[in-house]
């Protein structure tokens, strides 16, 4: 494999999280890399901390250091600058698993793609791997790498945009049938802690724009117009959990006891997405459920994945958080005829917290 990949690293005062990201760029199994860091002029010791690497790239590093006009402004930069037939941004605040440009490079030959995207782990403000993505539904930007011509044809990131310019710039690509490929491996760490979950409504309303303005476009059925609203409400509960928890739990409380807790039916994003809601209201998950065999006996945070047959002669309150199926899944429950089994879905509280909250957004 002689293709040459540009890594390109956008920072600004990352002095406590950089050394990271350019030790995995430097520790990489495939070495035909060039790297560039391109920093906002920072005013702490990220500079100095640059430096101190350079030496072990060999001159494969180069860096620049001046004001920009954002995070995406630094990765147009960087990308103007690099002189590999395959891009990669790493931020940062994450970094690459030891292998990842060796097998994004293998996929772009095997497969002749244009774009080639992976699994991340994210990582918790601790820096403790929470969980990782399974069969990722959409490009994950730190796993993602695309052809440098790609870039010169379509066109780079959109600066209006100050958090979600990578989804934009990603169903362009798909809107415009660039050839995706997918790699069933983990190839990056995402740190929790970055701007996207600081600014998570804001990001979330961007997302939304960005999606409608590509629901026509993309190919299939890939965006339609119930999930891009019901992601944007996911949003808005995580949201709500963090500044104004009691309301979830008055909501939550017109159902079940929440004191006593509640058992999850479904272990997908939206099941581990309302864990953490949970969490933040200090209401208890006794345990989920699920009916993906495989996930039986496993854990998510902390928290057991049972067989849906526990459901037959436990007591306590579903909720069940997969929208798409919530029908059939009503049913699975009702037909146990458990008398000691309340029963919610999520849709209909998420509902009633924005409705109670309609002024936070």
């Amino acid at each position: 494999m002689d293709t040459k990949v540009s890594i390109i690293t956008p920072c600004l005062n990352s002095e406590e999280t950089i050394r990271d990201t350019i030790e995995s760029v430097l520790g990489q199994s495939y070495q035909n890399i060039e790297y560039i860091i391109v920093d906002g002029r920072s005013t702490d010791r990220t500079i100095e901390i640059v430096k101190e690497y350079a030496s072990g790239f060999g001159g494969r590093l180069r860096y620049i250091s001046e004001k920009d006009s954002g995070i995406y402004d630094a990765m147009n930069k960087g990308i103007l600058q690099a002189s590999g037939s395959v891009i990669g941004i790493i931020n940062s605040d994450d970094w690459y698993e030891p292998e990842a440009v060796e097998q994004a490079v293998q996929c772009f030959q095997d497969t002749g793609a244009d774009v080639v995207y992976g699994e991340i782990w994210m990582i918790d403000e601790k820096g403790r791997r929470e969980y990782h993505t399974w069969h990722s539904p959409f490009p994950l930007h730190p796993s993602t790498f695309i052809r440098r011509e790609v870039y010169q044809k379509y066109g780079m990131f959109d600066i209006g945009y100050q958090i979600a310019a990578d989804r934009d710039l990603l169903l362009r690509l798909m809107s415009e049938r660039v050839r995706f490929a997918y790699v069933d491996r983990i190839l990056a760490d995402f740190r929790t802690t970055g701007v996207s979950h600081t600014r998570s409504l804001l990001c979330a309303k961007e997302a939304y724009e960005i999606n409608l303005k590509y629901l026509e476009k993309c190919p299939g059925d890939y965006l339609n117009k119930a999930d891009i609203e019901e992601s944007y409400d996911r949003v808005k509960l995580l949201y709500v959990s963090q500044r104004r928890p009691q309301i979830i739990r008055e909501v939550l409380g017109r159902y079940a006891k929440v004191s006593d807790g509640v058992i999850l039916f479904g272990v997908g994003n939206c099941g581990a997405e309302l864990q953490t809601i949970l969490r933040n209201c200090d209401i208890p998950v006794l345990f989920f459920v699920d009916n993906e065999e495989k996930k039986w006996g496993l854990e998510r945070q902390g928290v057991k994945i049972c067989s849906p047959a526990v459901l037959r002669h436990c007591s306590g309150h579903v909720i069940v958080t997969i929208s798409k199926h919530e029908k059939a899944i009503c049913s699975q429950i009702q037909a146990y005829a458990n008398p000691l089994l309340t029963l919610s879905v999520l849709r209909e509280i998420r509902q009633g917290v924005i409705d109670d909250c309609g002024d936070l957004f």
